[in-house]
């Protein structure tokens, strides 16, 4: 299982900052974690990147993280862009993770020129989502799973959704050929 940009703490930073952000995003996303990982019980967890949302709290991510290793046999975070240094603690952070046929980073960092032919690469990073209008003013966003042709070596890639309450995220834009688009509500993936 891989999920990405859970951006945990994204609210202490808010308030920090002077913001009336309700301080509920953490509980959230971890019981809706903790829900996801008992349903599907993965021998593997990969976070995608941004695990932490700059400088929330580094060592309340490292608790959470705790929290979550005995959920899972394997759990391997990735960093992203807004993962702090010091997250670095925890040794098991690393920049990339591979196995066969798949090749898993944040997104925000060019791809390396060693991956194979036929490499499916899984990313975060953009947030994408997508708006529906009913016409008569209502409108619901939606995170999206996107899959694109990538240009070089017959690489595929597809851009996991924000795992966060608070990444509402926006419509994604590529010049690369788009395979697929699902949208993903609580309780529902279907295509677009």
């Amino acid at each position: 299982m891989a999920i990405a940009d859970l951006h945990y703490g994204y609210e202490l930073r808010r308030r920090r900052e002077g913001h009336l952000t309700p301080d509920w995003g953490r509980s959230t996303l971890e019981s809706r974690l903790t829900d996801l990982l008992r349903d599907h019980q993965p021998r593997t967890l990969i976070l995608v990147g941004d695990i932490m949302d700059g400088t929330s709290n580094a060592t309340e991510t490292l608790d959470f993280l705790a929290r979550l290793r005995p959920l899972v046999p394997t759990l391997i975070p990735l960093i992203g862009n807004h993962d702090h240094r010091s997250l670095h603690r925890d040794p098991a952070f690393t920049k990339h993770h591979e196995q066969p046929g798949f090749f898993f980073h944040h997104g925000h960092e060019p791809l390396p020129a060693h991956l194979s032919p036929s490499t499916i690469v899984i990313t975060g990073h953009h947030h994408p989502a997508i708006s529906i209008k009913d016409g008569a003013g209502l409108r619901l966003k939606l995170p999206t799973l996107i899959r694109e042709q990538l240009p070089s070596n017959d690489l595929e890639q597809w851009i996991l959704p924000a795992f966060s309450p608070w990444a509402a995220g926006g419509e994604y834009r590529s010049p690369h050929p788009r395979l697929a688009t699902w949208a993903c509500a609580p309780h529902r993936v279907w295509p677009l």
